[in-house]
Protein backbone atom coordinates (compact mmCIF):
# COMPACT_ATOMS: atom_id res chain seq x y z
CA UNK A 1 0.00 0.00 0.00
CA UNK A 2 2.58 2.34 0.52
CA UNK A 3 4.47 1.70 -2.11
CA UNK A 4 1.54 1.87 -4.47
CA UNK A 5 1.14 5.69 -2.75
CA UNK A 6 4.49 6.44 -3.45
CA UNK A 7 4.16 5.63 -6.83
CA UNK A 8 1.21 7.54 -7.42
CA UNK A 9 3.02 10.75 -5.65
CA UNK A 10 6.00 10.00 -7.69
CA UNK A 11 3.73 10.28 -11.29
CA UNK A 12 2.05 13.32 -9.69
CA UNK A 13 5.06 15.02 -8.60
CA UNK A 14 6.18 14.42 -11.90
CA UNK A 15 3.39 16.04 -14.09
CA UNK A 16 3.69 19.64 -14.99
CA UNK A 17 0.48 20.33 -13.72
CA UNK A 18 1.80 19.72 -10.37
CA UNK A 19 3.04 23.07 -9.81
CA UNK A 20 -0.29 24.83 -11.18
CA UNK A 21 -1.54 22.52 -8.19
CA UNK A 22 0.48 23.72 -5.41
CA UNK A 23 -0.28 27.47 -6.71
CA UNK A 24 -4.00 26.93 -6.16
CA UNK A 25 -3.81 24.76 -3.04
CA UNK A 26 -1.71 27.82 -1.60
CA UNK A 27 -4.30 30.27 -2.47
CA UNK A 28 -7.19 28.10 -1.40
CA UNK A 29 -5.38 27.87 2.36
CA UNK A 30 -4.46 31.66 2.35
CA UNK A 31 -8.39 31.90 2.07
CA UNK A 32 -9.55 29.12 4.04
CA UNK A 33 -6.58 27.66 6.48
CA UNK A 34 -8.35 24.18 6.77
CA UNK A 35 -5.60 22.85 3.66
CA UNK A 36 -2.08 21.73 4.59
CA UNK A 37 0.03 23.68 2.40
CA UNK A 38 3.02 23.59 4.40
CA UNK A 39 2.68 19.42 4.55
CA UNK A 40 2.84 19.65 0.88
CA UNK A 41 5.71 21.60 0.56
CA UNK A 42 7.39 19.51 2.71
CA UNK A 43 6.29 16.44 0.95
CA UNK A 44 7.28 17.75 -2.58
CA UNK A 45 10.77 18.83 -0.72
CA UNK A 46 11.03 15.44 0.61
CA UNK A 47 10.21 13.69 -2.67
CA UNK A 48 12.47 16.11 -4.35
CA UNK A 49 15.81 14.87 -2.55
CA UNK A 50 14.64 11.00 -2.41
CA UNK A 51 13.12 10.85 -6.07
CA UNK A 52 14.10 13.75 -8.11
CA UNK A 53 11.28 15.04 -8.48
CA UNK A 54 9.29 17.16 -8.43
CA UNK A 55 11.58 20.29 -9.55
CA UNK A 56 12.56 21.52 -5.74
CA UNK A 57 12.95 25.33 -7.68
CA UNK A 58 9.83 24.59 -9.02
CA UNK A 59 7.49 24.02 -6.00
CA UNK A 60 9.34 26.94 -4.70
CA UNK A 61 8.22 29.06 -7.33
CA UNK A 62 4.52 27.32 -7.27
CA UNK A 63 4.25 28.47 -3.61
CA UNK A 64 5.35 31.73 -3.67
CA UNK A 65 2.80 33.02 -6.31
CA UNK A 66 0.41 31.16 -4.74
CA UNK A 67 1.46 32.64 -1.49
CA UNK A 68 1.32 36.32 -2.63
CA UNK A 69 -1.85 35.75 -4.56
CA UNK A 70 -4.19 34.42 -1.59
CA UNK A 71 -2.87 36.78 0.97
CA UNK A 72 -3.64 39.65 -1.09
CA UNK A 73 -7.01 38.47 -2.41
CA UNK A 74 -7.71 37.95 1.33
CA UNK A 75 -6.00 41.75 2.64
CA UNK A 76 -8.45 42.53 -0.47
CA UNK A 77 -11.28 40.92 1.20
CA UNK A 78 -10.31 41.88 5.17
CA UNK A 79 -13.23 44.43 5.58
CA UNK A 80 -16.21 41.74 4.43
CA UNK A 81 -14.19 38.95 6.32
CA UNK A 82 -13.95 40.89 9.63
CA UNK A 83 -16.91 39.83 10.96
CA UNK A 84 -16.26 36.19 10.76
CA UNK A 85 -12.68 36.77 12.63
CA UNK A 86 -14.67 38.69 15.27
CA UNK A 87 -17.54 35.47 15.69
CA UNK A 88 -14.57 32.99 16.40
CA UNK A 89 -14.28 31.21 20.03
CA UNK A 90 -11.32 33.33 21.48
CA UNK A 91 -10.43 29.75 23.17
CA UNK A 92 -9.89 28.36 19.34
CA UNK A 93 -6.47 27.98 17.77
CA UNK A 94 -7.70 30.76 15.51
CA UNK A 95 -9.05 32.87 18.66
CA UNK A 96 -5.65 32.76 20.25
CA UNK A 97 -3.95 33.63 16.88
CA UNK A 98 -6.43 36.63 16.62
CA UNK A 99 -5.22 38.03 20.27
CA UNK A 100 -1.77 37.22 19.44
CA UNK A 101 -2.05 39.40 15.68
CA UNK A 102 -3.83 42.32 17.38
CA UNK A 103 -1.12 41.92 20.38
CA UNK A 104 1.97 42.58 18.36
CA UNK A 105 0.67 44.27 15.39
CA UNK A 106 0.54 47.59 17.88
CA UNK A 107 4.11 46.95 18.81
CA UNK A 108 4.98 46.79 14.53
CA UNK A 109 2.55 45.54 12.18
CA UNK A 110 5.83 45.06 9.73
CA UNK A 111 7.50 42.20 11.81
CA UNK A 112 3.38 40.76 12.43
CA UNK A 113 3.33 39.64 9.16
CA UNK A 114 6.35 38.42 8.42
CA UNK A 115 6.26 35.80 11.68
CA UNK A 116 2.62 35.13 10.85
CA UNK A 117 3.63 33.50 8.15
CA UNK A 118 5.27 30.42 10.82
CA UNK A 119 2.01 30.53 13.15
CA UNK A 120 -1.15 28.44 12.73
CA UNK A 121 -4.19 30.40 11.85
CA UNK A 122 -2.14 33.77 12.07
CA UNK A 123 -1.40 34.49 8.67
CA UNK A 124 -5.00 34.12 7.86
CA UNK A 125 -6.11 36.54 10.88
CA UNK A 126 -3.28 39.30 10.28
CA UNK A 127 -4.14 39.18 6.27
CA UNK A 128 -7.93 40.21 7.16
CA UNK A 129 -7.32 42.47 10.06
CA UNK A 130 -4.80 44.48 8.07
CA UNK A 131 -7.51 44.95 5.32
CA UNK A 132 -10.12 45.52 7.69
CA UNK A 133 -8.12 48.72 9.23
CA UNK A 134 -7.26 50.00 5.97
CA UNK A 135 -3.61 49.86 6.01
CA UNK A 136 -1.16 50.58 3.00
CA UNK A 137 -1.09 47.99 0.58
CA UNK A 138 1.79 48.50 -0.68
CA UNK A 139 3.38 48.30 2.41
CA UNK A 140 1.76 45.00 3.04
CA UNK A 141 3.10 43.63 -0.31
CA UNK A 142 6.43 44.19 0.78
CA UNK A 143 6.25 42.96 3.75
CA UNK A 144 3.94 39.83 2.96
CA UNK A 145 6.31 38.99 0.14
CA UNK A 146 8.91 38.82 2.16
CA UNK A 147 7.46 36.58 4.63
CA UNK A 148 6.24 34.38 1.48
CA UNK A 149 9.89 33.79 -0.12
CA UNK A 150 11.24 33.57 3.19
CA UNK A 151 8.47 30.80 4.23
CA UNK A 152 8.30 28.91 0.53
CA UNK A 153 12.25 28.37 0.87
CA UNK A 154 12.08 27.01 4.66
CA UNK A 155 9.16 24.67 3.85
CA UNK A 156 10.66 23.17 0.96
CA UNK A 157 14.19 23.26 1.97
CA UNK A 158 13.31 21.71 5.05
CA UNK A 159 11.42 18.66 3.54
CA UNK A 160 14.23 18.70 1.08
CA UNK A 161 16.73 18.00 4.35
CA UNK A 162 14.28 15.25 5.39
CA UNK A 163 14.62 13.69 2.37
CA UNK A 164 18.00 13.49 2.16
CA UNK A 165 18.10 12.08 5.26
CA UNK A 166 15.49 9.26 4.71
CA UNK A 167 16.15 9.28 1.04
CA UNK A 168 14.73 5.64 1.05
CA UNK A 169 11.82 6.34 3.12
CA UNK A 170 10.56 9.54 1.55
CA UNK A 171 7.02 9.86 3.52
CA UNK A 172 9.86 9.47 6.93
CA UNK A 173 11.34 12.30 5.35
CA UNK A 174 8.63 14.28 4.92
CA UNK A 175 7.67 13.89 8.52
CA UNK A 176 10.51 15.04 9.45
CA UNK A 177 10.35 18.02 7.41
CA UNK A 178 7.23 18.85 9.30
CA UNK A 179 8.75 18.96 12.41
CA UNK A 180 12.20 20.63 11.66
CA UNK A 181 9.55 23.15 10.00
CA UNK A 182 7.35 23.25 13.29
CA UNK A 183 11.00 23.78 15.11
CA UNK A 184 11.92 26.65 12.75
CA UNK A 185 8.19 28.52 13.16
CA UNK A 186 8.77 28.42 17.08
CA UNK A 187 12.14 29.91 16.98
CA UNK A 188 10.84 32.53 14.84
CA UNK A 189 7.74 33.01 17.18
CA UNK A 190 9.84 33.03 20.44
CA UNK A 191 12.97 35.48 18.63
CA UNK A 192 10.09 37.82 18.12
CA UNK A 193 8.56 38.28 21.23
CA UNK A 194 12.12 38.41 22.43
CA UNK A 195 13.00 41.29 20.00
CA UNK A 196 9.42 42.85 20.89
CA UNK A 197 9.99 42.75 24.62
CA UNK A 198 13.69 44.26 24.29
CA UNK A 199 11.83 47.04 22.36
CA UNK A 200 9.27 47.81 24.88
CA UNK A 201 12.33 47.64 27.93
CA UNK A 202 13.91 50.49 25.37
CA UNK A 203 10.94 52.52 25.19
CA UNK A 204 10.33 52.69 29.01
CA UNK A 205 13.85 53.55 29.61
CA UNK A 206 14.23 56.06 27.10
CA UNK A 207 11.15 57.70 28.39
CA UNK A 208 11.93 57.84 31.42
Amino acid sequence: MVDALIGFLHQLMAMPIFYPLVSILIVGDALFPVIPSETVLNLAGAFAASQGVPSIKGVMIAAIIGGVIGDNLCFAFGGKLIGVVDRLDPESKAGQAIGWVRRNMRRGAGITILVARFVPWARWVATIVLGSVRYSWFAFFIYDTVGVIIWAVLSVGLGYIGGSLLSDFPLLGMLAGLLLGSLVGLVIQRAQSRLFEWHDVRRGISAI
